[in-house]
């Protein structure tokens, strides 16, 4: 589990594919309940406290995990209370980003911004790789799909 608040209305965290190993990340409702819990276990061990209305995007992915956005949508009416909405997109591309393309061989390379991009699916496995790539997710993704150039 790796968690950042980036403020006070967005919190961003990564789960390995391990809390997930025993549900199907394809069916939503084990889905929403497993998040449910890691949201518990963030407040207990990151110490923050969640009150208002959120709004949690999920972003599961069988080989590399589950990444969530957790963004404070409003707290005037919640005072008291937590309340969430979570959206789960189980169709999204996941790139890795990389200073070092020579990593991969036979595998389409984007470059883009001074990065080279990876798609995930076309990795086999990033266990051994995984300390010289960033998972890219969600808009980013798309913007390097309208913008990258493909060098390989």
């Amino acid at each position: 589990m790796k968690v950042e608040k980036i403020n006070d209305e967005l919190i961003n965290a990564y789960f390995s594919p391990f809390y997930f190993k025993k549900i199907d990340i394809n069916n939503k409702l084990e889905l929403v309940e497993v998040i449910k819990d890691l949201i518990k276990k963030i407040e207990t061990r990151y110490k923050i406290y969640l009150s208002g209305f959120y709004k949690i995007k999920v972003y599961p992915s069988k080989k590399l995990g589950v990444f969530i956005n957790i963004i404070k949508i409003d707290d005037n009416e919640f005072s008291n209370t937590t309340d969430f909405r979570i959206v789960i997109y189980p169709n999204e591309k996941f790139f890795l980003e990389t200073d070092y393309y020579e990593l991969f061989s036979n595998v389409p390379i984007r470059y883009y911004d001074n990065k080279f991009y990876i798609d995930s699916e076309d990795i086999e496995s990033i266990d051994t790789i995984t300390d010289m790539v960033n998972i890219i997710y969600g808009n980013d993704v798309k913007e390097i799909l309208t913008n990258a150039i493909i060098i390989n």
